[in-house]
């Protein structure tokens, strides 16, 4: 059995999503948050999933996330959405069109004019959610917002504003790193 829920920070906090990592020009970051280590907690995906669910509008017809961390969270809010009693289908937005199968950046056929709402795991910079939206616009689909667990607060939040998308984080980056830290001076 999995550790008590509390709450989502502190859950968060608990997978340890703080990593060492190198960025491309080779730069150590000592602190580098990994969303995949979130994704990865059944407890933390669980809770952040259900939490999106809860905030998402009605009006969104589809959930999507762009491969990998995204598409797998938009899973876990769908699932989470039918167990509130809302459908709410997933999609993967893909980062190149496939040419086989079902063609495109969209994973499977969605009605023309759908509206979804996009979820990832961290935003920083935007690009990935900029990305999409801008993909999905040019099939003629409405964006009504966009989810993230943690925003990273590298300008994702502007960068989406600019596009008319409102970005909804559950928590900060200077969120997650400050809780617990009463208990770590103690």
């Amino acid at each position: 059995m999995s550790r008590p829920a509390g709450t989502l920070a502190q859950t968060l906090r608990d997978v340890n999503p703080f990593i060492q990592a190198r960025r491309g020009d080779g730069t150590l970051l000592l602190d580098y948050l990994d969303g995949h280590r979130i994704l990865g907690d059944p407890t933390a995906l669980a809770m952040a999933a259900d939490a999106m669910a809860f905030q998402i509008p009605t009006e969104a017809d589809h959930v999507g996330g762009e491969a990998v961390a995204g598409s797998g969270l938009a899973l876990a809010v769908s699932l989470a959405a039918l167990n509130r009693g809302r459908l709410l289908p997933a999609r993967t937005l893909r980062q190149h069109p496939k040419e086989h199968g079902v063609v495109g950046f969209l994973s499977t056929a969605v009605p023309p004019a759908s509206t979804f709402a996009l979820v990832d795991d961290v935003a920083g910079t935007g690009a990935a959610l900029e990305r999409s939206t801008l993909r999905l616009r040019a099939l003629g689909h409405h964006v009504v917002g966009a989810w993230v667990v943690v925003d990273r607060r590298n300008g994702a939040a502007e960068r989406l504003a600019r596009l008319g998308v409102p970005l909804t984080a559950l928590l900060t980056i200077d969120e997650l790193r400050t809780v617990g830290s009463h208990l770590e001076k103690a």
